[in-house]
């Protein structure tokens, strides 16, 4: 049966804590030393004029990106989302964004948006990509939800139509931004958790918040939290059988 290895990174702009000063860090080398074959990325800085970060990630690795920008966004002198521009008007000077990185073949990709909470300054949504490993099809659905103080859990029943069928192969994974049993109780009940470990904040995480669930035809053949890169979120990392 084929396998992958799929991370994730909530990658805070590439800059660190604010209580340090925001330090920055390299994003690219981050991502390299996972060793995976999908990366999901949260957090990415898309400046407008120059390299967003999902690219710089996905040319050193010799991988591609696809992204959907989530938020409008200024890095200097600190990293600060921005509240959604009126019609016809520009702010910030790049996007805050969602990204895979694969060097799996695409087969397809779409972005499913999420119903705009009225609590929940930015938009959200699902990024499915569907990767062919070794000629089958695992949908990899990338998120960055909202707080919980937001009310995210309304987002349930869209979150539900927007996973692919618990008979395929799947796989959900991102910034949940809530507990593990949290997002398991939105998800289907044939979904399951694939890695449980602390990860927010870095570098002394009290609780876990970026989270991968599997479909009843992915295996988990392991999971794990991986150490500190740099972030106020520790990465995660799966080795992934597809059945």
């Amino acid at each position: 049966m084929p396998e992958l290895t799929i991370a994730s990174f909530n990658v805070h702009w590439g800059r660190g804590h604010r209580k340090d000063g925001w330090p920055a860090f390299d994003v690219a080398a981050a991502c390299e030393s996972f060793d995976a074959d999908v990366i999901v990325l949260q957090e990415l800085w898309a400046p407008d004029h120059g390299i967003a970060q999902h690219d710089a990630v996905a040319e050193a690795l010799g991988m591609r990106a696809v992204a959907v920008p989530m938020a409008r966004a200024t890095l200097e002198p600190k990293p600060k989302l921005l509240a959604r521009a009126t019609e016809g008007e520009t702010v910030g000077d790049g996007d805050w964004s969602l990204a895979v990185v694969t060097r799996k073949p695409i087969r397809a990709s779409r972005v499913i948006p999420l119903p705009q909470l009225p609590l929940d300054p930015w938009k959200r949504c699902l990024l499915h990509v569907d990767v062919d490993v070794d000629g089958t099809n695992l949908a990899v659905v990338a998120t960055h939800f909202a707080h919980l103080e937001f009310g995210s859990p309304l987002l349930t029943r869209a979150l539900r139509r927007g996973l692919p069928p618990a008979d395929r192969p799947g796989v959900l994974v991102g910034d949940m931004n809530m507990w593990g049993w949290t997002i398991a109780a939105m998800t289907p009940r044939t979904w399951r958790r694939g890695v449980r470990g602390k990860t927010w904040s870095a570098p002394t995480p009290h609780h876990q918040i970026d989270h991968l669930l599997v479909t009843p035809s992915v295996e988990v053949v392991r999971g794990e939290v991986l150490p500190d890169q740099g972030s106020d979120h520790l990465p995660i990392r799966a080795r992934l059988r597809v059945k």
